[in-house]
């Protein structure tokens, strides 16, 4: 699609290095603005093509919207209800657990009112068997054309939003927080890339080939092996490049903090809370506060309320000690 994810730079603002790649195995000649080659193998990414069908021939996938370090996400044609879904289809090492899912339905469920709207509904789930293990996939309505807040400021002219914009998208996600934490719920990884744009016009009227004509055809590269072996079964032979309402996404680092305490906070560097570093106490829903000041921040602002090339925990924390004594 002509309207492409920008991921955060790599030194800053990356949430890859959640998985690291430091498995033996093979090498590949390196591909820019797709996820990590590395994770093709037994436990990791499950291999997919444009054109590949899910769930006996449900889901015809038909663009790449993004990934993380446990999943790929797909855009797709529901061949059932004619309608455009996004599926998230989760790594094998991380398909035990069906906590995501229960969460996006838990919340679904909730009474509804403000702050509702930006919760992504859970449309189905499912699992599929491959090469690199047993997979379990969440279809989610799609947020389409797929922009972030973070690649809306990246695309605008100054980096920075109209006021009554960044107004709105606060009290939006502001609301959206509420309805996490009415719910005993932690988001645990609030920023910029999480908060989605919704497009103001249905896109389920049009075919797959319409979409094209309007959003530009899926950009797709081969995969080549360094050492010119063949790929495995497990690696797919080409990449799909990535592609004034808001949606959230990614819930892989939400919990109910009652129910399972969590000391470490995987959300991105610069915006853990203090009390991932320093506290012995388990994370609860003062650093979801933390990292919406920071988001909020960052919507109002030109620039993030903290920055530094290298996050490492030192600078990381010499940037929030400065800024706190402004």
């Amino acid at each position: 699609m002509s309207e492409r994810s920008h991921r955060y730079p790599e030194a800053v603002y990356t949430n890859e290095p959640r998985v690291s790649s430091t498995r033996p195995g093979p090498q590949y000649q390196p591909i820019e603005d797709v996820e990590d080659l590395e994770r093709y193998f037994f436990g990791g990414y499950h291999p997919l093509q444009l054109g590949d069908q899910l769930s006996d021939s449900r889901y015809a996938l038909i663009d790449k919207l993004g990934s993380g370090g446990y999943s790929t996400i797909w855009l797709a044609r529901d061949l059932r209800s004619a309608k455009y879904v996004a599926v998230k289809v989760i790594a094998a090492d991380a398909s035990s657990s069906a906590r995501e899912a229960t969460l996006i339905r838990y919340l679904g469920s909730s009474p509804a009112g403000p702050g509702r709207e930006i919760v992504p509904p859970l449309m189905d789930e499912f699992c599929v068997s491959g090469p690199n293990g047993e997979h379990r996939c969440i279809v989610t309505f799609p947020p389409f054309p797929r922009m972030s807040l973070f690649d809306a400021k990246e695309a605008s002219k100054f980096g920075i939003f109209q006021p009554k914009v960044a107004q709105s998208i606060i009290a939006q996600l502001i609301r959206g927080v509420s309805v996490f934490h009415t719910q005993s719920i932690v988001h645990g990884d609030l920023h910029l890339g999480n908060v989605l744009v919704k497009s103001p016009k249905p896109i389920d009227n049009l075919s797959t080939s319409e979409l094209y004509e309007r959003f530009g055809d899926p950009e797709s590269e081969a995969v080549v092996r360094i050492d010119g072996k063949s790929l495995s079964s497990g690696v797919p032979s080409q990449l799909v490049l990535y592609e004034e309402r808001i949606v959230l996404s990614d819930f892989d680092e939400s919990l109910k903090p009652r129910e399972e305490p969590r000391y470490s906070s995987k959300t991105l560097p610069l915006l853990q809370p203090p009390e991932a570093w320093f506290s012995d106490e388990p994370l609860s829903f003062a650093s979801d506060v933390w990292t919406l000041g920071c988001t909020i921040w960052e919507i109002f602002g030109q620039r993030p309320l903290f920055e530094t090339f290298f996050p490492m925990h030192d600078r990381v924390t010499m940037e929030q000690t400065t800024r706190r004594a402004i």
